[in-house]
């Protein structure tokens, strides 16, 4: 399309008169504004069950049990067990069992 021809039929709309609504317009205008508010009010009302539905739709499945598989299967082997005996020293972890060296049993176990 050229640009002139557009700008002649910009022209030519601008000259012509704008034409007449319809008589019914201003109720058409009021019953379509009713039904859109009904039907989001009835959207709203629908309550979780859709959402929850739509939870199980076969791709969303599919996808989170691949990844399920492949945080179970892989994960544990790329992280290394931790050696615990020092962490617990390190957090002093111990502070309330029976053996730890600040706890009340633990001074008398060492008195002895």
């Amino acid at each position: 399309m050229k640009n002139g021809s557009f700008e002649d039929l910009l022209v030519e709309l601008r000259r012509s008169d704008v034409p007449a609504l319809p008589g019914s317009f201003p109720s058409d205008v009021l019953r379509e504004i009713r039904l859109r508010r009904l039907s989001k009010e009835a959207e709203r009302d629908a309550g979780w069950l859709p959402a929850l539905l739509s939870l199980f739709r076969p791709s969303l499945l599919v996808a989170s049990l691949s990844v399920a598989i492949v945080v179970g299967v892989v994960m544990p082997g790329l992280v290394r067990p931790a050696d615990q005996s020092s962490d617990i020293s390190d957090l002093d972890l111990n502070v309330f069992s029976t053996s730890s060296p600040n706890f009340p049993s633990g001074l008398l176990a060492k008195s002895r």
